[in-house]
């Protein structure tokens, strides 16, 4: 961050009555930070430059001077003993116009000169400019002359009470965004939350277009034709009678047996597979039927749908003995979890289930408490962001060690869906305690 400085000067010129004047100047100024506070003991580089006619105007001396900040943060020195820049002090003629001083300080004790303050000599160096005036010997006694220029400033009075901070500077221009950082470590997963139920089937789709078929393939070639049957006997031809009347057909003679089949011919090469015609859409589901009915078995109980064991299953307990406290929840450490409710000993949490109804209830005795201390505990739905019933609130009147009490906290629930359970102090603890006992128990009872 870039300090920022400011510069209170007063200046002291210095008068001699002997002949000779000294050819230098008294300066003082205090130095402070942008907090408003002193710049004490540390060294401070100044250049002194002696400006003609107006705050802006030639310089006519300059010299630089390094110098040390005192306990009030005051820096002193004498203008003309410096080291010199340019000009000569020895020369300047007070008297031809007016003056205007210029300091230039680098707080640092260097030459990178951030602060830059200029003010008008109200007051004429007369010892300075009395050396070359004239002749020392008195005349006569002029008349009353103009009231002279005000006379030097006396020394610097004590320091006065710290003023008010000055406003706000405008806000610089954002520097440029920085790279991106790497990737944190993955959270852990967060637990799956319940299954939600079935949806209805939706109905068959339409049957797909038929592919086209493919090409037929090459007939194959015939094959031998088999051996011809051996022909029946011919019978004897009878004489020819009388043409009469058309006697009846005679009975057909007996077919002869069938000859042997010829071999198969050699099978013809396959044909190109057609084309695959294009899938049909899935017809919309027939509606779900009416759900079966179910008896339940021996140590079997059938709720509203859900299926439970009953007799002698034992039921889902939980028992903690707190820690401490870390973000607003009673931490706890080696923990018994038995019949399925789970604890987490890096989050402080334990896992309800859906649909079971468990009671909750605990106390917290502390003692040794290091300060005054208000707790209000109470059993918290973490999941839902909700407190499970009766809080415990306790006030220490003192901490001289006397044993306390924490009242009892309780709270019977049936979860929904499963739900993360933490130990909350929903009053928000102010103090603490070196050591505790207590007990906390889940119990199911449904």
């Amino acid at each position: 961050m870039k300090k920022i400085y400011t510069l209170v000067a007063g200046l002291v010129l210095t008068i001699s009555m002997f002949a000779q004047s000294p050819e230098k100047m008294s300066y003082q100024a205090v130095v402070r930070d942008a907090s408003n506070n002193l710049v004490t003991t540390q060294a401070v580089g100044m250049q002194v430059s002696i400006l003609e006619g107006s705050a802006t105007g030639t310089a006519v001396y300059v010299e630089t001077q390094n110098i040390t900040s005192n306990a009030n943060g005051l820096v002193s020195m004498e203008i003309g003993a410096g080291t010199l820049v340019s000009g000569d002090f020895t020369t300047i003629d007070w008297g031809n116009d007016i003056y205007f001083i210029k300091t230039e300080t680098d707080p640092n004790g260097g030459i990178s000169y951030t602060i830059t303050g200029t003010s008008q000599m109200m007051s004429v160096p007369y010892a300075l400019y009395a050396k070359t005036s004239g002749s020392s010997t008195p005349g006569p006694q002029g008349s009353i002359g103009i009231s002279g220029v005000d006379g030097i400033d006396g020394a610097v009075g004590p320091q006065g009470a710290q003023g008010f901070s000055g406003l706000n500077g405008a806000d610089g221009i954002d520097g440029v965004v920085g790279p991106q950082g790497s990737i944190g470590i993955s959270g852990v997963d967060g637990v799956d939350g319940a299954v939600g139920p079935q949806g209805t089937q939706g109905f068959s789709g339409l049957d797909g277009a038929d592919g086209i078929d493919g090409v037929v393939g090459p007939q194959g070639s015939i094959g031998i034709s088999g051996a011809d049957g051996i022909d029946g006997a011919v019978g004897s031809q009878g004489p020819q009678g009388v043409q009469g009347v058309s006697g009846v057909y005679g009975v057909d003679g007996i077919d002869g047996a069938d000859g042997i089949d010829g071999a198969v011919g050699s099978q013809g090469p396959q044909g190109i597979q057609g084309v695959s015609g294009a899938d049909g859409v899935d017809g919309i589901d027939g509606a779900v039927g009416p759900a079966g009915t179910y008896t339940a078995g021996t140590g079997i109980s059938i709720t509203t749908g859900v299926i439970s064991a009953t007799g002698s299953v034992a039921p889902e307990y939980l028992m903690l003995s707190p820690e401490g406290i870390s973000g607003g929840y009673v931490t706890f450490g080696s923990d018994s979890a038995v019949n399925g409710i789970t604890y987490n000993t890096t989050t402080d949490e334990f896992t309800l289930k859906a649909g079971k109804t468990y009671m909750l209830d605990g106390a917290i005795y502390m003692h040794t408490t290091t300060s005054i201390v208000t707790y209000s505990f109470v059993f918290f739905d973490k999941t839902n962001n909700t407190s499970i019933g009766t809080e415990a609130y306790q006030r220490t009147a003192d901490y001289s060690g006397t044993t306390i009490n924490q009242p009892a906290m309780a709270g019977i629930i049936t979860p929904v869906a499963d739900i993360q359970v933490g130990i909350k102090d929903i009053y928000g603890s102010t103090g603490g305690f070196i050591s505790s006992r207590g007990f906390f128990r889940i119990i199911e009872i449904k």
